[in-house]
């Protein structure tokens, strides 16, 4: 399930051990104010971390350590430029003879290890770990047992609390001190202080100062505390790291990595916030505009997506992925004709993209007609060409039950659960399979299967609930209906209808009319709660 929380209630190594522990598959993304990190974990081992929004050091690392010459790297960097393949550096270093595959393994995972320290510093903040993610493909993994990195973390983590004693923020300009620097050539010094002090020269910053060595933050605050100890440097000034570069091209970029990332992470505030700050930037920039429809999919506010899409449909996009999500939007409103002659639409003007014909099928499925979404199923399994995703057979399944075929549809279920085990949606609908067959207890365990992977889905506790609230388990049921809607408050007035039934069962009268004028709220035509409620305040039971 999903797990998040703040920085000031658990250290992110408590977070890390409590993962490796448990032996969690899944990624692990912690933000402080505006800077951005994640690490992802297979088995409870970390096999890639980076840090946004900045440089990707890499290749100055490799030159730093005479792996490359300064040359090779530039031109690796600018064929990277011209290529859209999303190859990274370290492969066209490689490809091109210039390392090889050991000795890129092994900076990258030097690479991986100095973004954990890193983040290891961060006190305050918010994480939150969503189970089943994987890196994207191009990504160079490693295995790295989290706990090899707890101890050196720990020590950093305390030199850098002496280390901000002395140097307080890496926005800082430092210089030689002018009754001292004779005396530096007769002291022994550090590898990273003779490499840094060509740049304490009352012009460059804590940040310049990285950006020109290609050492790390640590290592930096780490030399400059001991020359500053010493006498060696004093504080001259300050600069801001960004204060030149507040209108380019470059902020553009790190403010929609940023609401990118945490759109991906369900940090929807934060995201509207950067997103915002790019369309204030660069006000034509209809990806920002895109992931703000996004946004307010997630959030369940359909006609203000809905807006969006068509905006930005009308400006001009014709992506197959606004063509999908807008369809979506529809289909949440309840306008699937019209989403299906849409997603038609989308099909003719981006040549039969396969995204467009899963979210037909679904359509046509919710629509009550089974055959036509199987045919649609059947296009787009010979269209993808790859591997059948989770949305396939939670589509195909509920169609062959519709169909009145529930051993089919079991079976599909069953193998997509199978290929897909971290999938909450697709446990939920193999649960609802399950129930339909009579198999209760299994649809049960699907149930809360789903709801481990996935608390935030709440649809699996409002079939869990009303699996209890059958059977007559009403106060189980009572919990799983407020754990769904914990989840999406508006999510049925049929939820709020049988959680206020149990709560006047259990002669709670006021909270069962609370329940049941939410229900009627949701639904104005309920007129069972209408019924109920009259009943109630006829006795003399409302108040």
């Amino acid at each position: 399930m999903a797990i998040k929380g703040s920085l000031k209630e658990a250290s992110l190594p408590d977070v890390l051990q409590l993962l490796t522990m448990g032996g969690k598959t899944g990624c692990l993304s912690v933000t402080d104010r505006q800077s951005f990190g994640y690490i992802y974990f297979e088995e409870g081992r970390i096999i890639y971390a980076s840090l946004l929004n900045r440089r990707d050091r890499i290749g100055d690392i490799l030159v730093r350590e005479n792996v490359i010459t300064r040359e090779q790297l530039d031109a690796a960097i600018e064929e990277q430029s011209k290529t859209r393949d999303g190859r990274r550096l370290g492969e066209i270093l490689k490809d091109r003879g210039f390392i090889d595959q050991a000795t890129l393994q092994k900076w990258v995972r030097y690479h991986i290890e100095e973004a954990v320290y890193h983040l290891f510093t961060w006190s305050q903040g918010t994480f939150y770990f969503e189970p089943g993610q994987r890196p994207e493909r191009e990504q160079i993994l490693v295995s790295i047992d989290p706990e090899s990195l707890l101890l050196e973390g720990a020590r950093r983590v305390d030199e850098w609390s002496q280390i901000e004693k002395k140097v307080a923020s890496l926005e800082l300009v430092f210089a030689l001190h002018p009754e001292r620097s004779s005396a530096i050539s007769s002291l022994n010094l550090t590898g990273e202080q003779q490499k840094i002090l060509p740049y304490l020269d009352g012009k460059h910053s804590g940040w310049d100062v990285i950006e020109e060595t290609a050492l790390g933050e640590f290592e930096v605050g780490k030399a400059l505390f001991g020359l500053v100890s010493a006498g060696l440097v004093r504080r001259v000034g300050k600069r801001e790291r960004k204060a030149t570069r507040a209108e380019t091209r470059a902020r553009v970029d790190e403010h929609r990595n940023l609401g990118v990332a945490f759109y991906k992470t369900g940090m929807f505030d934060e995201a509207v916030r950067e997103l915002r700050q790019v369309l204030e930037l660069q006000p034509d920039a209809l990806d920002a505009e895109f992931y703000l429809g996004l946004v307010d999919l997630r959030r369940g506010e359909y006609e203000a997506a809905e807006k969006k899409f068509r905006e930005i449909m009308e400006r001009g996009a014709v992506q197959p992925a606004v063509y999908n999500d807008l369809g979506l939007v529809l289909a949440n409103q309840g306008k699937l004709v019209e989403a299906v002659a849409l997603l038609e639409e989308g099909l003719e003007k981006t040549s039969g993209h396969p995204k467009l014909l899963l979210t037909k099928a679904a359509c046509q499925l919710k629509l009550g007609d089974p055959a036509a979404s199987k045919s649609t199923l059947d296009d787009y399994a010979s269209s993808s060409g790859g591997e059948l995703p989770p949305l396939y057979y939670s589509t195909r399944a509920l169609a062959e039950a519709m169909s009145a075929d529930l051993d089919s549809a079991a079976q599909l279920a069953a193998e997509g659960v199978e290929r897909y085990p971290s999938s909450a949606a697709l446990a939920n609908n193999a649960g609802v399979i399950l129930e339909r067959k009579g198999d209760l207890e299994q649809a049960r365990e699907l149930y809360e299967r789903a709801f481990a992977q996935d608390s935030a889905l709440p649809q699996a506790s409002k079939n869990l609930g009303d699996l209890l609230y059958r059977e007559g388990l009403y106060d189980k049921a009572a919990e799983a209906y407020k754990r769904a809607l914990r989840a999406n408050p508006n999510l049925g007035d049929d939820v709020y209808a049988k959680l206020g039934n149990v709560y006047y069962k259990g002669r709670d009268r006021g909270r069962a009319v609370e329940m049941w004028k939410r229900a009627l709220q949701l639904n104005p035509a309920n007129e069972v709660v209408r019924t109920n409620l009259e009943f109630v305040k006829g006795s003399g039971g409302e108040g």
